[in-house]
């Protein structure tokens, strides 16, 4: 799920990573189950319109592991024009990635910002949606999310949260993708998600895996995504 635009070659067909989850009774103490994932969960994502965040998408080639880290931050406060900027590398190269409504700003390296559009790139991607921001990912993942199964207590930055394992339609992440995709999920006490990982498959002549993982936190914090000037475009 690269969240920028990307000069490697086309990417292949993607499929789902799918996994038989037989839905179980969730235990007295759980947090939550299929319904209130759409009501509370969902709910308590849009509590929080400031955020900050991590990304890391693993892929597996031939030649060996691929790691992609970004750290960065939301603000969709204002639903008409949502705010993200992810830093990090690629191509051993430095990549800022910034986006404001519909603009796209990618800067590589040192150099200017290209500008593109949010909407073309996610076509030209193939995928639903490139925004980071938790009140879309959650929306997105409670739109079809069944089966919830209570893997048990756990920590994501020192906090304490329960993990989740659940089965999502893949068309979510990817429109093309069939099937279903397995879905990891990390909840706080108040139901915020803490922290979500997932992986697709493409098929090709050299078919990978990659895993994406999105944590969150910093919520409600102020956060400075500005847009960048005129002067400092290509």
């Amino acid at each position: 799920m690269p969240l920028g635009p990307d000069r490697s070659p086309p990417v292949p067909t993607v499929t789902s990573s799918s996994a038989a989850i037989a839905p179980e009774t969730p235990a007295s103490s759980s947090v939550v189950d299929v319904t209130s994932f759409k009501t509370r969960v969902v709910g308590a994502a849009r509590s929080v319109p400031t955020g900050t965040l991590q990304l890391v998408i693993r892929t597996g080639l031939p030649s060996g592991d691929l790691t992609l880290r970004y750290n960065g931050a939301y603000d969709v406060t204002d639903p008409a024009t949502p705010r993200s900027r992810l830093d990090g590398s690629q191509n051993g190269q430095p990549l800022t990635v910034i986006s404001v409504g519909d603009k796209l700003y990618t800067r590589a390296g040192t150099g200017k910002y290209v500008l593109s559009s949010v909407s073309t790139s996610v076509a030209r991607l193939g995928l639903v949606t490139v925004r980071p921001d938790l009140p879309t990912v959650a929306a997105l993942l409670g739109s079809s999310v069944r089966g919830l199964t209570d893997l048990g207590p756990d920590t994501v930055g020192g906090l304490s949260v329960e993990r989740w394992r659940t089965l999502v339609d893949a068309s979510v992440f990817v429109p093309s993708a069939p099937g279903a995709a397995t879905v990891d999920l990390w909840l706080d006490s108040a139901g915020l998600l803490r922290q979500v990982s997932y992986s697709l498959s493409s098929t090709g002549a050299a078919p990978t895996t990659t895993r994406v993982t999105l944590t969150y936190g910093g919520f409600n914090s102020p956060v400075d995504i500005t847009e960048p000037a005129a002067s400092e475009l290509r």
